[in-house]
């Protein structure tokens, strides 16, 4: 059997193992506490300077899409003004067209008319001094 003091010797030697342990471990829990101390305070102070960059963030937002519709509305602007200039020379040309198919006839005839007649004193200008 088993003598009583090799196992109070046992008995000393586990719970002293088990005394450094807790010693052990309790150094580590407060090692963790203070680690997690200040990663809790790395993030509060990320926080406090990360809001506002996230203000400033959204404020930009706002005017960049405030700057495209406006963008967008020049556009449309340009694209209505350009139409209005091209029905402007389109009616200008179909006036053009139209004005000379009433007059380049009419005109011509008349210019016709005008050298018939101016012809027409030459050769009797030119009988008569025959």
């Amino acid at each position: 059997m088993e003598s009583p003091f090799a196992l109070v010797i046992f008995e000393i030697i586990a719970l002293a193992a088990l005394s450094v342990l807790c010693v052990y471990l309790i150094t580590v829990i407060v090692r963790i506490r203070s680690i997690l101390t200040l990663f809790e305070q790395d993030v509060r102070e990320l926080t406090s300077k990360a809001i506002p960059v996230f203000e400033n963030l959204e404020i930009i937002t706002d005017k960049v899409k405030a700057i495209t519709e406006n963008i967008d509305e020049q556009v449309d602007i340009v694209k209505h003004s350009i139409l209005s200039i091209k029905e402007v020379a389109d009616n200008i040309v179909d006036f053009e067209r139209r004005a000379q198919e009433r007059f380049e006839e009419p005109v011509m005839e008349t210019i016709g008319t005008i050298a018939a007649i101016l012809k027409g004193v030459r050769t009797f200008v030119a009988r008569m001094r025959a």
